[in-house]
């Protein structure tokens, strides 16, 4: 006749302890694939989210350019890391009725956050004739690493003249704008050329 427990293996000491290391070290492992899973997502849908905010912010910046015009002196300030134009914009219909298009001075440039130390695309809006309203402003990519603008137009040749960084000619748009712009480590390039830009001028631009 047996004994009661006869025949039993419980777990000893040893046993449970190592048992609880292989738990935890599965458990580990598994949060670390888990996290990193998790993070990888986030950052590919961060960098979707910026890659479409860039593109289309490109998008509206060569559509306000092609509608680029010029009234009177320099309407269209071209520098490195900003410019500054007057576009028509075609506002919506009212009751179906058409409305006249609206001319309004667009500003692209870089502002600095200096709490954080980062820079940002910021655009303003403001009304063609000065202090003649509150301007709007609005950062439209941030952070970003870098903006460039180029300008070109043809010569008395007809011929298109390398990319200049600097455009300041009276009563006169530039044939193309290049822009640069660099978000992290990814590069946005957009070449705009504007049809009724400067095909040829006697004074030549600035930065020439």
């Amino acid at each position: 006749m047996t004994r009661a427990g006869e025949g039993r293996h419980g777990f000893t000491l040893i046993e449970l302890l190592v048992s609880l290391t292989i738990f935890s070290i599965i458990a580990v492992a598994v949060y670390s694939a888990f996290a990193g899973g998790v993070g990888a997502w986030r950052r590919a849908q961060e960098f979707s989210s910026t890659y479409q905010t860039a593109r289309l912010v490109l998008d509206d910046m060569a559509h306000e350019l092609k509608n680029a015009v010029t009234l009177s002196g320099t309407d269209f300030i071209g520098e490195k890391q900003g410019l500054s134009f007057l576009t028509v914009r075609q506002r919506p219909h009212a009751q179906g009725r058409p409305v006249d298009p609206k001319i309004t001075r667009v500003t692209y440039e870089v502002r600095r956050d200096r709490a954080s130390a980062t820079y940002s695309l910021a655009r303003v809006e403001a009304s063609p004739v000065a202090g003649s309203g509150e301007d709007e402003t609005e950062l439209v990519v941030s952070p970003i690493s870098r903006l460039e603008f180029l300008y070109t137009y043809k010569d008395d040749n007809r011929q298109i003249v390398a990319w200049k960084d600097a455009w300041r000619v009276s009563d006169a748009l530039p044939l193309g704008v290049k822009i640069t712009l660099v978000v992290g480590e990814t590069r946005f390039t957009k070449l705009v050329f504007i049809p009724h830009g400067l095909q040829e001028k006697a004074t030549k631009p600035q930065g020439q």
